[in-house]
């Protein structure tokens, strides 16, 4: 994929370009080696790139794992240092050059803020503190705010997981993402143990196939502690609540949330920015998902489809004038500019909307209907407004050693699905080709009435959009371990044979179905390997069970057993 720049001129509904702060030195110097003190005596690196000019400056701080020299030269930070600003990086604890033992988000609540209010002590800086980085260095940016720091006053998180490790990452739906032990094995201890470390989450790994989990570092050939420990709390339990932050809609703090509809961590910026909007900095609030993978803004075309060229925006330039309102006290009026700008596939076009989810959204279920044989693409499974009446219910076998597997990757977007969608162990619902547009834009969720001949099984259900071509263009996803159906904190195990609901999430999409195109709703129990495998048996722990069971699954839809996917439509007359 190529990298392209945005479009000469600006479509309607993008993030305004609007001026920036003008240029004032062109020279910069790096500062290396600052040693900060966190409140137990643990020191933190800290390097500095600063420009050539007199006097204390607002300081943009990026705390990162990934190595703090990495991401220094980038376009955003040679623009802000440009521009007046001190960029500030920092290893985080227990990475490279800082002390300490790294324990994935444990220490980033405290440690952001000491690291935070000692930056705004030092004679360069005028107290004006703000952050900014993507996916890891977007939550360190989170957990800091959760302990309010007063010197920091704006936040710039790209492709940040959600509030809890039970909503996107390590845990959906009760299910581990596997991405999270390649990421145990290419991080190391303290530095890398991979020539690219970003490429990681890119193929399937041998020792995904690992059972028990428990044994996957082993197999793997790299010991990890947090790992080993991690995967000891098979619920949410005290553990994974300590290693959440609380979003403090109280806070009075300015957040431009940034996002793509296939970022691994999707749900984060929305959800994040719904929870702010709630508080007493409503109106500082910015949410902005262009159509992206984690890699947000710099591909007009993934997986094959082309979003036109407006799929790139100035961006940077956004970023900048939001640090000038909120650091520099720059009138700008970018607080009276639309909140929520969304770009809707499709349509190829930006929306520009006062709120998320949009206002005026009406929740449609599209129900699932077949003759009793909905397996695979190629089976009778239709997906219609219409409620079922009498009909059949479908079945599978769910073998979990009998998978293959589904390699996804974090730069991958809107893959065609019909591979998978070939298997029998799945079913397959798709509606009849469309007469005119629907626009579906907001949170997705699954209705489904289900029953296992196992005390616990897995649920993934999987949103497309499937083109006059066949093309089927994978959306959105959702997923659900069963023991998880009422509570994350009390598993309740299956009554073997019993129609069960089964109501969670598939996150949210942004798509205009066109003329001619269908929807289709894919059902099965594995997501492998992207999540792990249940086996099935029931285990206290599933993370250290090798026993495998086959289920025998079934999907009903009739009319008190209702199978629906709830898509949120949009009508704009």
């Amino acid at each position: 994929m190529t990298e392209v720049r945005p479009a000469e001129r600006p479509q309607p509904g993008e993030p305004p370009r609007g001026e920036t702060s003008p240029v004032v030195s062109k020279s910069s110097r790096v500062i290396h080696g600052l040693r900060v003190p966190m409140r137990d005596g643990v020191e933190l690196a800290l390097d500095l790139v600063r420009p050539d000019l007199p006097g204390p400056l607002p300081v943009v701080l990026q705390r990162t794992p990934y190595d703090k020299v990495a991401g220094r030269d980038g376009e955003i930070y040679r623009g802000l240092v440009e521009r007046g600003y001190i960029t500030a990086f920092n290893d985080c604890r227990g990475r490279f050059n800082s002390d300490g033992v790294f324990e994935p988000h444990f220490h980033e609540a405290d440690d952001g803020h000491d690291v935070i209010e000692w930056i705004a002590a030092q004679d360069w800086c005028d107290g004006n503190v703000g952050m900014l980085g993507g996916s890891y260095a977007g939550q360190t940016q989170w957990f800091a705010a959760s302990r309010r720091p007063p010197s920091l006053k704006a936040i710039v998180p790209y492709c940040s997981p959600p509030a809890s490790p039970w909503r996107n990452e390590p845990i959906f739906g009760g299910c581990l993402m596997l991405g999270i032990t390649e990421w145990m094995v290419d991080m190391g201890v303290r530095s890398y143990q991979r020539l690219n470390p970003m490429s990681m989450l890119t193929e399937h790994q041998p020792y995904f196939d690992a059972l028990p989990l428990t044994s996957l570092a082993e197999q793997a050939g790299a010991g990890s502690r947090w790992l080993d420990e991690m995967l000891r709390h098979p619920v949410l339990d005290a553990y994974w609540k300590r290693r959440s932050y609380d979003h403090h809609p109280d806070a009075d703090l300015a957040v431009l949330n940034i996002t793509g509809w296939w970022d691994m961590n999707f749900p984060g910026a929305p959800l994040n920015f719904e929870a702010m909007r709630t508080g007493r900095a409503a109106d500082k609030q910015k949410l902005i998902i262009g159509p992206w993978p984690h890699m947000v803004n710099m591909w007009r075309e993934l997986s094959g489809a082309d979003f036109g060229e407006h799929a790139v925006v100035a961006l940077n330039d956004y970023v900048i004038r939001f640090f000038d309102r909120w650091l520099k006290g720059i009138g700008n009026g970018i607080e009276a500019e639309k909140p929520v700008h969304v770009f809707v596939t499709g349509a190829n076009e930006w929306w520009a909307e006062d709120e998320w989810p949009l206002r005026g959204t009406e929740e449609v279920p599209f129900y699932f209907h077949s003759r009793g044989r909905a397996n695979s693409l190629d089976g009778d499974g239709v997906l219609s407004i219409d409620p079922p009446g009498a009909e059949p219910s479908d079945a599978y076998r769910y073998d979990p050693l009998d998978q293959g597997t589904r390699v996804w990757n974090m730069h991958e977007g809107p893959v065609d699905e019909r591979p998978a969608q070939r298997r029998a162990d799945l079913l397959c619902y798709t509606s009849e080709p469309l007469t005119e547009p629907l626009d579906v834009v907001g949170w997705v969720t699954c209705r489904l009435w289900a029953s296992s001949s196992a005390l616990d099984t897995d649920w993934h259900v999987r949103l497309s959009d499937v083109r006059p071509d066949g093309t089927a263009r994978f959306l959105c996803r959702g997923a659900l371990r069963a023991r998880f159906r009422e509570s994350f904190e009390e598993p309740k195990l299956l009554e073997p044979g019993e129609p069960t609901l089964f109501e969670f999430t598939m996150d949210a999409c942004g798509v205009r179905f066109l003329p001619g195109h269908r929807i289709r709703v894919e059902v099965s129990s594995s997501g492998f390997s992207r999540y792990d495998r249940n086996t099935n048996s029931g285990a206290d722990n599933p993370f250290d069970d090798d026993k495998v069971v086959i289920a025998d699954q079934r999907v009903f839809h009739e009319a008190e057993l209702a199978s629906c996917v709830v898509l949120p439509v949009v009508r704009r007359g």
